[in-house]
């Protein structure tokens, strides 16, 4: 019996690792067939067209349904994670795939993460957190409560209370990073927790405030720093954003996303130069994660 021509060209780009079915992808993702399609709907995937007019998904498919695929079991429906991906390419520099990043659930926040920084999807703001690779300053906040006295410790549970209530219940998770601030007031990461909140509720002015005490506390501060950019941004204050993010590069350089921001910022005030020297750091920092 001949084989069928369709399935025997699916079969040849498979080999090529180019080409997959629906049934295919929903195997290799762990989906199934139906949501995959509602994905394609959503605008999520865009397959092209092959014989019968069955979809054709590319490897890059592929990677973006195992990226997102926590975010579905989640209980996101395809066109809300649709909007999220779309406000996370807008993050991303140019050349950096959505299906490169790892994504997941926090509360009733997206969070993004490429292995350097974690991110809000929804503010683009970096998270300080409990993360896989937890920042410098959350690792001294334990350690301070491990070695401690009774009052770090406290200061790290209530914390990690904070940490944990940030997207359920905002107003609950900054009075916790106020009991760790009155335990202990150079806590900085509580610092940038808090500014971060008090930021996404529009109270820019206390968020400036706090992102500067991070600072003045840990001049070392990256997430300070660059929330305080980000924040200048939110205003309309090109120029001040400009000042901030250098600041942010002096104090990270391998922080991508500065060097993005920078670059776009730098076109629209016109200085082409500065705007090609970041986006040439951009690139490079790209190239070697």
């Amino acid at each position: 019996m001949s084989a069928d021509p369709s399935s025997a060209g699916a079969g040849s780009a498979r080999v090529a690792g180019r080409l997959f079915t629906t049934r295919e992808i929903a195997r290799l993702t762990r989906l199934s067939p139906w949501r995959v399609r509602r994905c394609v709907y959503a605008g999520i995937l865009k397959p092209a067209r092959g014989s019968r007019r069955r979809f054709e998904f590319a490897m890059r498919d592929v990677m973006l349904l195992r990226s997102a695929r926590e975010l579905l079991s989640a209980g996101l429906g395809p066109r809300r994670l649709a909007g999220v991906l779309r406000r996370l390419e807008a993050q991303l520099p140019d050349g950096r795939e959505v299906a490169t990043v790892k994504l997941k659930v926090r509360d009733n926040d997206v969070v993004a993460s490429d292995g350097r920084r974690t991110w809000s999807a929804a503010s683009g703001q970096l998270l300080l957190g409990f993360d896989a690779r937890p920042s410098a300053a959350v690792r001294r906040l334990a350690d301070r409560a491990r070695d401690g006295e009774d009052d770090d410790a406290a200061a790290y549970r209530a914390f990690a209370r904070g940490n944990a209530l940030e997207r359920r219940a905002p107003d609950d998770a900054k009075a916790a990073y106020r009991e760790v601030l009155r335990l202990d007031p150079q806590a900085v990461p509580a610092l940038v927790n808090l500014g971060r909140l008090e930021h996404e509720s529009g109270n820019l002015a206390e968020a400036e405030r706090l992102y500067r005490e991070a600072l003045s506390l840990d001049p070392s501060e990256r997430s300070a720093a660059f929330n305080l950019a980000v924040l200048a941004e939110d205003e309309g204050e090109t120029r001040v954003a400009i000042r901030r993010y250098q600041q942010a590069v002096r104090i990270a350089p391998d922080l991508a996303d500065a060097h993005h921001r920078l670059a776009r910022l730098y076109a629209a005030v016109g200085d082409r130069a500065a705007a090609r020297r970041h986006t040439l750091a951009y690139r490079s920092l790209l190239r070697g994660s």
